[in-house]
């Protein structure tokens, strides 16, 4: 289109032609930050599978938490099997303690309680199928503080159930990147090349540990109470 001599379509092409020369900087220069943050060891996120082919995970099928781990490392790791059996598994993750706690951090003038802290603590470790750790004993743990008021029980009672779930997808988040560490990798492949008796690592059973007898039916609560130790998430 020309308006009395000047080309809208030509002056639109002299200044792509004069912006052309600025991206192309502008990319390299994108390019070499990129470089230089893989020579750092930065990965951009993304899927980061196990260092393993088949994989078996000892936190019970019914529990919520288990079902957010296996969706998780399912999602992360999708060439890798996970087995129902740890005989079939060419490592698995064990639970060695799982438990939520709830205690007073403040109260008022009249002794009543102002502020809770809740918790959740985890521990995990991963072996190979010679029972040979790949990840020794390891614990997870995530807080939450919250205001009470004893005059909206059940509210409140609500309140600390989301803010248990809340930390439980924290903790599932930091063992899936535990899990997929470059690490974890290391040690299996050590381990894989090790001869017998080389190994330096503790070494446990390949049975997965049982729940212990005295396991809550019930979840800790403002009502009924924090639970017994080795609380798992039914």
């Amino acid at each position: 289109m020309n308006f009395g001599g000047f080309s809208v379509k030509g002056a639109a092409q002299g200044v792509a032609r004069r912006v052309a020369p600025l991206r192309r900087p502008a990319r390299a220069a994108g390019l070499g930050m990129l470089l230089l943050l893989s020579a750092c060891g930065f990965h951009m996120r993304g899927e980061t599978p196990l260092p393993f082919d088949t994989f078996y995970i000892g936190l019970g099928d019914n529990t919520r938490f288990g079902a957010e781990v296996k969706r998780a490392l399912a999602a992360a790791s999708p060439n890798t099997r996970l087995v129902d059996s740890p005989k079939d598994a060419e490592a698995q993750l064990q639970q060695v303690a799982n438990t939520r706690s709830m205690r007073e951090v403040s109260l008022n003038s009249q002794g009543r309680v102002e502020e809770y802290e809740l918790g959740l603590s985890f521990t995990f470790r991963v072996i190979d199928a010679k029972g040979r750790a790949i990840v020794p004993d390891t614990t997870l743990e995530a807080f939450r503080e919250m205001p009470y008021d004893d005059t909206v029980v059940q509210a409140k009672e609500g309140q600390a159930e989301q803010l248990y779930r809340s930390m439980q997808t924290s903790l599932v988040s930091r063992l899936l990147r535990r899990l997929t560490s470059d690490d974890v990798r290391q040690a299996a492949e050590k381990l894989a090349q090790s001869k017998p008796g080389d190994e330096e690592v503790p070494v446990y059973s390949t049975t997965p540990p049982e729940p212990p007898a005295n396991q809550p039916t019930r979840p800790p609560g403002i009502i009924n109470g924090p639970s017994s130790p080795n609380d798992y998430d039914n």
